[in-house]
């Protein structure tokens, strides 16, 4: 994914060495995307980056931390390696920048391409799926979860469980546009629509967890309700 070379290319370090690592990342999304990881090899990556197979794994142990570090980048490349949440009394608004920043990142094509890659491996290689999942979704859920802890502290949001309200503002803001996303069923979401559904996902979420939950309320998880 374009975000992983990116992420790469500003960091400090000896020029050459990051430029072949940024080169390295670059070459495997194409590769993963176009093939997937079981169809794509080291030496494939070494040809389409132009280094030594060798060189490729003095950056990476191997392909499943290539594959990681591809995911974890693009991630990154839209702010959730840690969001830093503006000051003020208003939840709704750093809700809804959280939200807009999270369905750049979901509607970017090139997730959009790996999300159906790795349903089509999923089933057969399992771990592909655990990694995608580790570094993709679960990644920007434990950002979604310290701006509500944050939000907390501040006195502004209630939520009994903020892991499990995490997932569950993410899955509101999804509605139905990833899936159909997916599906080849839309190609684009108009802003206009999105910004809606976003405001109004927030606004619920809110006005949930706005109140002090009951003192016996049990937490549940979004992912297996």
């Amino acid at each position: 994914m374009s975000g992983a070379a990116a992420a790469v290319a500003g960091r400090p370090g000896r020029p050459k060495s990051e430029e072949k690592h940024a080169a390295i990342l670059q070459a495997a999304s194409r590769l993963f995307l176009d093939q997937g990881l079981q169809g794509t090899s080291m030496d494939q990556v070494a040809r389409a980056a132009g280094v030594s197979k060798q060189t490729v794994y003095s950056h990476f142990d191997g392909k499943e931390d290539l594959f990681r570090r591809c995911i974890r980048c693009k991630v990154e490349s839209y702010g959730f390696d840690g969001v830093s949440v503006p000051a003020g009394d208003d939840a709704r608004a750093v809700l809804l920048a959280v939200a807009k920043r999270f369905m750049g990142l979901i509607f970017d094509p090139e997730v959009v391409a790996m999300h159906r890659v790795v349903m089509a491996e999923a089933a057969a290689h399992p771990r592909i799926a655990a990694l995608f999942f580790e570094n993709g979704p679960a990644a920007t859920q434990r950002t979604a979860a310290s701006v509500l802890t944050e939000l907390v502290r501040r006195g502004l949001l209630r939520p009994h469980d903020t892991d499990a309200a995490a997932w569950q503002l993410l899955n509101l803001c999804f509605g139905s546009f990833h899936v159909r996303l997916l599906l080849h069923l839309i190609d684009s979401v108009p802003p206009a629509e999105l910004d809606a559904h976003l405001k109004s996902a927030i606004a619920d979420f809110v006005r949930l967890h706005g109140e002090e939950p009951p003192a016996d309320a049990g937490s549940s998880d979004p992912r297996t309700s």
